[in-house]
């Protein structure tokens, strides 16, 4: 049996890690060089507590007012451009709260399974990629943050999950260095975190020995159908054109270029980039213990031994290569609002003056693409109108914390085996 990948971010290198498992002939089509794609620059983690999809009540009136402020943490570049235009309302649609109610607990099965499966990698000895279990604390500064995220906690509880509620003090206990001023927070006990750039780098060089053939700079270029059956994939690279033929599935993990593909197998795929940005700080000693997230500001930091990320923002938008400052110099004036004892931090203390600041965003600051569906859960599944073509996108801010399940669950979906877990949910032909 054949499979083709279109896609080497973790969702196509975790697919062709479970179906060559299962004994599949595996080809993956990436567009650049496996150096630095969407998976790389991500906060690294593994996140049951994110049971809430990005479409959700209240997310569309409060963008609206954040539009108007480039240095919000939610932005929707304002364009007339149809593809935004009919996303949008489909987004607007789908914020509801029977919506978020019936996405929680699918979402959190994919999520444990995923955590587990990651978790096996780095216990096999296979890859070492600094995995570590010490949860997430969501920090809250507001009584009004305070009541929602309380009643995250709730649900995540009803969802089986660990958590502990911390006041101001509990805060400080456990963060002694970063001394937090806040009002409390949740701290997401089933949470893990890992170096995904470690785990980017292992991957590819572990399928390749396993003989996944990984073909990169390769542009695909179109299909060939046929009684609704992909016969041909069809791609450009350094040598000129070339095709795939006869295989028997092909999966869809292109992240925000995949809608453009799908519309060459003539498939609709409701989807817009949404541009993140993290900037990795060389630390000279790791002051923060637990990954956080920092409510009101919707900023995240990850701790490593010898690092710091910290990451936000989602700007709604044609994907473009343009660094807005004034975005990434809002993150670093809100992370020490919450966490005073960043500021301590050599590295961190220079970015204080603006042109080294300038300097630093030029150098250092990473963008990616996440990509966003029109309802805030992924696409993992058939096709609408092609036999032998599987979705394995749309993951948004989760693609590190659900590719290794969704890699196992497009293996079973190829191979017609039982599926972990329940995928309804995340049927691309709901949209």
């Amino acid at each position: 049996m054949k499979a083709t990948i279109i896609g080497g971010g973790i969702a196509g290198l975790s697919s062709a890690w479970f179906l060559a498992a299962d004994g599949w002939e595996v080809t993956v089509l990436e567009k650049g060089d496996l150096s630095d794609n969407c998976s790389f620059g991500n906060m690294g983690y593994l996140s049951p507590s994110h049971f809430v999809p990005l479409a959700q009540p209240g997310i569309v009136s409060q963008g609206f007012w954040w539009m108007f402020d480039v240095k919000s943490p939610f932005y929707v570049r304002p364009s007339l451009h149809p593809d935004l235009l009919r996303w949008g309302w489909k987004f607007m649609r789908a914020g509801t709260q029977s919506h978020v109610d019936r996405s929680a607990r699918p979402l959190t099965e994919l999520l444990l399974l995923s955590k587990q499966l990651t978790a096996d990698w780095q216990h096999s000895g296979q890859m070492s990629f600094e995995y570590t279990e010490h949860g997430c604390i969501m920090y809250y500064q507001t009584a009004h943050t305070e009541r929602e995220e309380l009643e995250n906690a709730r649900v995540a509880t009803d969802l089986g999950l660990k958590t502990e509620i911390i006041d101001r003090e509990q805060a400080q206990r456990i963060e002694p260095d970063m001394r937090p001023d806040v009002r409390g927070g949740v701290w997401f006990k089933d949470d893990a975190h890992l170096h995904p750039n470690s785990l980017m780098r292992q991957l590819p060089l572990l399928l390749e020995q396993r003989g996944v053939r990984i073909i990169r700079q390769a542009q695909v270029t179109g299909f060939s159908k046929e009684n609704k059956t992909i016969r041909s994939v069809r791609y450009r690279d350094a040598q000129g054109e070339h095709q795939i033929t006869d295989s028997d599935v092909v999966v869809l993990a292109a992240g925000s270029w995949s809608p453009q593909i799908a519309k060459m197998a003539g498939e609709y795929l409701p989807l817009m980039p949404g541009k993140g940005y993290s900037m990795t700080i060389d630390t000279d000693r790791q002051r923060l213990r637990i990954p956080c997230i920092l409510l009101e500001a919707k900023v995240a930091l990850t701790p490593w031994r010898t690092q710091l990320r910290i990451g936000s923002t989602m700007e709604i938008g044609p994907i473009n290569d343009r660094i807005l400052f004034p975005r990434v110099q809002g993150i670093l004036e809100a992370a020490p609002k919450f966490l005073p004892g960043l500021v301590e931090d050599p590295a961190f203390r220079q970015l204080a003056d603006l042109e080294a600041l300038k300097r630093y965003l030029r150098e250092k600051v990473w963008f990616g693409f996440r990509p966003v569906s029109a309802d805030g859960l992924p696409y993992i599944g058939f096709a609408k109108k092609t036999d032998n073509l599987l979705m394995a996108t749309g993951h948004a801010m989760l693609g590190l914390s659900l590719g290794a399940g969704t890699g196992k669950l497009i293996a079973e979906m190829a191979g017609g085996k039982p599926l972990s877990v329940g995928v309804e949910a995340f049927d691309p032909r709901r949209c």
